[in-house]
């Protein structure tokens, strides 16, 4: 039997979070109400709470003690904190209500958790940013902050760094064309919540990061190879993501 994993992700990525799920072997279920989460968790294995839902924030606060009270795997994809204090402060907001099992964010939104301040302007992670921009920086910053909240971290880049607090890894996947369609990097949370409904574990977060990067990688060269653009991609990424073998 499939796992089903809620999402409460925004209105621009809803339909590619719930395809990307699919793909990868895992049910989607995209309820969002604050009176029915509760009840959808309990028939649930994960639980993705994606922050540019704004209007859904207190349906995230009990959909998160839900999940947490049975065990689920969340995770946390804290879309525009590094631009914006409204989002940064809920963010927090749920970390400190314990529960969070995995955040996966861009660089600049994994830094503005860590330092609880304002990155960059835009929504995306700027390499000529000084501070905590190197990748061997950021990743001993991220090993600290994630032994402390006994959280996994996952920074999507150039180079995607993982942490538990113990272990880093670093994943070299991926292509630049995945930024530029919208919701690549909501998607990866996705498939990341429901690789972790299978096995909660730092490995298949790594593991999920790295196939998904993989898959971008050859949706981006099909579609260089035929001479078009994002619109191919975009079919031929969500193809990729179906025919990959997820179980390895």
């Amino acid at each position: 039997m499939k796992s089903i994993v809620q999402c409460i992700t925004n209105n621009v990525t809803i339909n590619d979070c719930a395809n990307a799920v699919l793909a990868v072997g895992a049910s989607p279920i995209m309820a969002h109400h604050i009176s029915e989460v509760e009840e959808v968790q309990s028939f649930s294995k994960a639980l993705l709470l994606n922050l540019g839902a704004t209007d859904d924030y207190d349906a995230m606060k009990v959909a998160l003690m839900a999940a947490s009270n049975l065990g689920h795997p969340v995770v946390l994809d804290p879309v525009g904190v590094s631009g914006i204090s409204f989002r940064r402060k809920f963010a927090l907001e749920l970390l400190s209500q314990k529960g969070i099992t995995c955040i996966r964010g861009n660089y600049n939104e994994i830094r503005a958790i860590m330092e609880n301040q304002a990155i960059a302007a835009g929504l995306d992670y700027d390499k000529n940013n000084n501070g905590t921009n190197s990748i061997s920086m950021l990743a001993d910053c991220m090993k600290q902050y994630a032994r402390e909240n006994h959280i996994i971290l996952a920074a999507s880049g150039e180079t995607d760094i993982v942490t538990d607090g113990c272990e880093v890894a670093y994943v070299e996947s991926g292509d630049a064309m995945m930024s530029s369609i919208t919701g690549s990097g909501c998607m990866a949370s996705a498939v990341i919540a429901s690789m972790l409904a299978r096995d909660n574990s730092m490995k298949s977060v790594v593991s999920a990061m790295k196939e998904y990067g993989d898959c971008g990688s050859r949706a981006a060269d099909l579609t260089r190879k035929e001479g078009r653009g994002i619109g191919m991609f975009h079919q031929l990424f969500l193809d990729e993501l179906s025919l990959a073998n997820w179980d390895k």
